[in-house]
């Protein structure tokens, strides 16, 4: 609906689509019956986190090859995260605790670090639950009782301190830019959907800034 009545709104689409996902994930119950069903919410669970723990260490590994794993204050955060791996790794080498050559070490390292990230279509998220300091959509937010982690409805990529736009993401950040350009140039467009669009526009440019400055 929101593609179908307002062209340039992909990104809004995404975020959307993005809620939708955590919120399905979130389910610990079987869709049948809908009773709690203790064994299908391990497995869930457990799926859950090994998936994740893969795409972190695919990031680790890219980062130790010195392929660009994304941009922004987020990317600098787990850059730093993965060279205190990598450090560490060797200091237990050194000390012969640790066979040489083997990245299963560091893949182990890794995985005791907890790192705090969430993997989405527009960007990944690397706000600590404990600890959210630069969250952009816990900014003058109503939160939940008992909720925990991002606001996801509320996210700004382009803008939040933990976000990272990665290589994988900026094809859509240009595509939208490029959409939000052509109907901005529109002639008849109203002042008040201008004003947004403008609106837009900037925040999609400060996203490719990032990358452009990396």
């Amino acid at each position: 609906m929101l593609t179908r009545d307002y062209f340039g709104s992909e990104i809004a689409v995404g975020m959307q689509l993005k809620h939708a996902a955590t919120r399905a994930l979130a389910n610990r119950w079987t869709q049948g019956y809908m009773d709690h069903d203790p064994s299908w919410a391990r497995l869930l669970t457990t799926a859950i986190a090994e998936r994740r723990f893969q795409r972190l260490r695919d990031l680790f590994d890219a980062d130790s090859r010195g392929e660009a794993i994304g941009f922004g204050p987020g990317a600098d955060q787990m850059r730093s995260a993965f060279a205190a791996v990598r450090e560490k790794a060797e200091a237990l080498r050194a000390n012969g605790k640790a066979q040489r050559g083997d990245v299963r070490v560091e893949h182990g390292l890794l995985k005791r670090t907890h790192l705090s990230i969430r993997f989405g279509k527009l960007n990944h998220c690397t706000m600590d639950e404990n600890n959210p300091v630069g969250a952009k959509c816990l900014e003058d937010a109503i939160v939940p009782p008992g909720h925990r982690g991002p606001l996801i409805d509320r996210c700004q990529p382009a803008r939040c301190s933990n976000s990272i736009i990665a290589p994988e993401h900026l094809p859509i950040w240009k595509a939208e830019h490029d959409s939000l350009s052509r109907l901005r140039d529109q002639p008849r467009l109203p002042p008040n959907r201008r004003a947004a669009i403008d609106e837009q526009i900037r925040d999609v440019e400060l996203a490719l800034r990032k990358a452009d400055g990396a």
